[in-house]
Order: C-alpha cells, then sequence, then structure tokens
C-alpha cells in the first residue's frame, strides 16, 4: 500500500512537473528604438533618431528651451547581434529660443558626445561645434516645434579642440507641452 501511495506521488508529481514545463513561449523580437522624430548625419554616414526631446527648462521663461536627441551608431546587423551600445547624443539649450542662431555669434550652451560601450579605451567622446546655425522653427503656444541644425564639430579633449571638423547636420521634431 506503501509503495502504490509513492507511486500515485511520484505520477502526480511528474504530471504537474510536465504541464508546467511545457510553456511556449513567444518568439523573441529585438526591438528597435526609433522616434520617427528626425535624423542626422555624422561625418558621411545618416542615422535615425531613437530619442527627440524638447522641453521649457524654465517656467518663468516660456521661450526657454532645451532639446535632447540619441541616435543609434550601430548597423542593424551589430543590433541583432546585441553588439554594445554606440549612441551619438546632442544636447543643446536657450535661455530664449530665436528661429536662427549662428554658432560663431552666439554662446550656445552644447555638448556633442559619442558614447562606445563598446570601446574600452575611448568610451565617450566630447565634441564642441566651431561653425554652422541652428534654424528653430518655435511653437510659441505648445505643440511640435521643428529643428534643423547645420554645424561644423571637432572633439574636445580636456577643453582642448583636436582632430579635423565633422560635418554634423540634422533635422527632427520635438513637442512642446
Amino acid at each position: 500500500m506503501t509503495a502504490n501511495r509513492i507511486q500515485f506521488s511520484l505520477l502526480i508529481v511528474a504530471l504537474v512537473g510536465a504541464l508546467a514545463g511545457c510553456y511556449k513561449a513567444p518568439e523573441f523580437i529585438n526591438p528597435v528604438y526609433s522616434c520617427e522624430c528626425g535624423s542626422v548625419t555624422f561625418g558621411d554616414s545618416s542615422y535615425n533618431l531613437k530619442m527627440a526631446e524638447a522641453v521649457v527648462p524654465d517656467s518663468l521663461e516660456p521661450l526657454s528651451r532645451s532639446y535632447h536627441i540619441v541616435a543609434d551608431l550601430r548597423t542593424p546587423e551589430e543590433v541583432d547581434a546585441h553588439v554594445p551600445a554606440h549612441d551619438l547624443t546632442f544636447h543643446f539649450s536657450f535661455p530664449e529660443v530665436e528661429t536662427v542662431t549662428y554658432v560663431q555669434q552666439e554662446d550656445i550652451q552644447h555638448l556633442v558626445q559619442v558614447i562606445n560601450h563598446g570601446d574600452d579605451i575611448f568610451p565617450i567622446r566630447n565634441y564642441k561645434a566651431t561653425d554652422g546655425s541652428i534654424v528653430i522653427n518655435p511653437a510659441y503656444n505648445g505643440g511640435e516645434e521643428t529643428v534643423e541644425f547645420n554645424l561644423s564639430i571637432r572633439e574636445s579633449v580636456d577643453s582642448i579642440l583636436v582632430g579635423l571638423p565633422i560635418a554634423f547636420t540634422g533635422t527632427f521634431t520635438g513637442i512642446i507641452e
């Protein structure tokens, strides 16, 4: 009788285990991050943006703006292979937005960075604009705001510009709430 109970208990455990272990998960689809809000050209290559953000940083100045965009520099094959992130980011701010700003004439708070998690020697490279313009179609009452830039940037190492100028252009749309 005890042997029958043990066999019955083992049968129940096996049956529960078989039912619980037969779950078939849906096939994994690697997400591709794209905001479909713009693109940039860095050097000789074009990249779609995966993020664009436009905010009013100073509530007392409704025409103040801060922008942040991110583009993935990896190829589609590198994304599928889960190669470490390699992003281009551009952050810039204005105390009061103007329709056209020239880099040589205005002091623009900005930073362009290439962040490469696969590079152990230089994982972050900083760049500064030396020439060019930023054109903003402001959304004075909120809504879509379009920004277009055409810049020449150079790498900055310890606040010293090095290397040759690199063309950096783009267009993106952000939402002002």
